[in-house]
């Protein structure tokens, strides 16, 4: 349905969104709804247009909405945003975070029962990204505007025309000059004598603070510039040249220098790496003085415990070989006393016959793993697997590895 109502004029619109955004939404949508438009209907081109012109006539009132026209939760600018029922604006994706439990409005802390159908907010979509086009925009211009600054100074004009870009300056007249305005200090011979160099900015540098007139020598003694009268009162016995000659004294000198330094960094360097390898080398050496030491003190304690069984074997065996002699004896006492006849002689015999019968011949087991051996064995088996996790990585990733060794001897 067509409505009679004028749409509201652009330079009111703009004050509107510089002073307060939500007044000029509202004055928007009840637009929107005199002229028969809904909020999920996107504004006819045509008074689209009269809001975009109302902002570019007033291009700082975007940045004043910066703060309105961004998401409660992520506080960034609004992407994608949607309108939930309470009225509220915020990110899609923030908005669908937030519901994983219950269904509220993070601002106004509204309760939904279900969750809510969510609905593109058009109009401010469109709004923001005309936001984020004008800031990137003004943001763009700043640089440009900086660095066309930074240029200009940095480039030398000439003191005639103030324009064109200074080809050389004269230290005889104390100026620049382009190369239109040089043309008389290359054709009249009258400026001939006059000395030329590369564009100099701030030629007051050249100038002799005590005389006024221009430095062009340099004191070797004193290691200042002087001008010719500083030469003729002050530094008469003094030796000079002219700066630029002092400056390829000074930078052969410079450069010498640094040749040496070269040279003293990578014989440092060199004496450095060797001195590393060296003490590197001796860590290794000593870590394997310390496994021969270990390894030593385990087999002498495994000899030890080798030699008692031995002992302890050599009596058992002595023992059981006195057994053998003694059930030897009753062996042959009891065939004697089966061959006696005489019943009373036999009873007689068998009480005095020693009880072989209930002799044990039985010789126990001799075990060398006592608790000693054990505990080296157990250290043994630790160190190894914790050597064997260390050297698992490349050598220069082993540097990230500072756990120190955990490892106990517990006889």
């Amino acid at each position: 349905m067509a409505s009679s109502i004028p749409p509201p004029e652009p330079m009111k619109m703009a004050g509107d969104i510089h002073g307060n955004w939500a007044s000029f939404r509202a004055e928007f949508e009840d637009y929107l709804l005199a002229t028969g438009l809904s909020e999920k209907e996107k504004p006819s081109p045509a008074h689209w247009s009269l809001m975009m012109a109302a902002m570019d006539q007033s291009p700082f009132s975007l940045l004043s909405l910066e703060e309105e026209l961004s998401c409660s939760i992520c506080l960034c600018p609004f992407d994608c945003p949607v309108t939930i029922p309470c009225g509220h604006n915020f990110c899609q994706d923030c908005i669908l975070a937030s519901w994983k439990d219950s269904y509220s409005c993070p601002q106004c802390r509204t309760h939904f029962p279900t969750k809510p159908e969510l609905k593109k907010n058009t109009v401010l979509s469109t709004v923001v990204e005309t936001f984020n086009l004008r800031t990137t925009k003004s943001e763009a211009d700043l640089g440009t505007a900086e660095d066309s600054q930074a240029e200009s100074q940095d480039v030398i004009r000439c003191d005639t025309c103030m324009e064109a870009e200074a080809a050389q300056t004269c230290l005889t007249c104390m100026a620049s000059f382009c190369e239109e305005h040089l043309r008389p200090h290359r054709e009249n011979p009258t400026f001939r004598v006059h000395q030329l160099s590369e564009p100099v900015g701030d030629l007051s540098e050249r100038i002799c603070p005590d005389h006024h007139k221009l430095m062009e020598l340099f004191c070797s003694q004193h290691c200042r510039p002087i001008c010719s009268v500083c030469l003729q009162l002050v530094h008469k016995g003094c030796s000079f040249m002219s700066p630029e000659e002092q400056r390829n004294l000074k930078e052969s000198d410079l450069r010498g220098k640094l040749a040496i330094l070269d040279e003293k960094i990578t014989k440092n360097e060199r004496d450095s790496a060797t001195n590393r390898k060296k003490a590197l080398a001796l860590e290794y050496q000593q870590i394997r003085d310390m496994l021969a030491r270990e390894e030593s003190e385990a087999l002498n304690a495994v000899d030890c415990e080798l030699q008692s069984g031995q002992t302890k074997l050599k009596g058992l065996s002595k023992k059981f070989n006195e057994n053998v002699v003694h059930m030897s004896k009753a062996k042959e006492d009891i065939h004697s006393l089966l061959s006696q006849s005489q019943t009373l002689a036999f009873l007689q015999a068998s009480v005095n016959l020693p009880k072989a019968a209930s002799f044990d011949p039985y010789t126990p087991q001799i075990n060398l793993d006592s608790k000693k051996v054990k505990a080296m064995q157990a250290f043994c088996a630790d160190l190894k697997e914790h050597l064997t996790e260390m050297f698992k990585p490349p050598v220069e990733d082993r540097l990230l590895i500072r756990k120190p060794v955990n490892v106990q001897l517990n006889f």
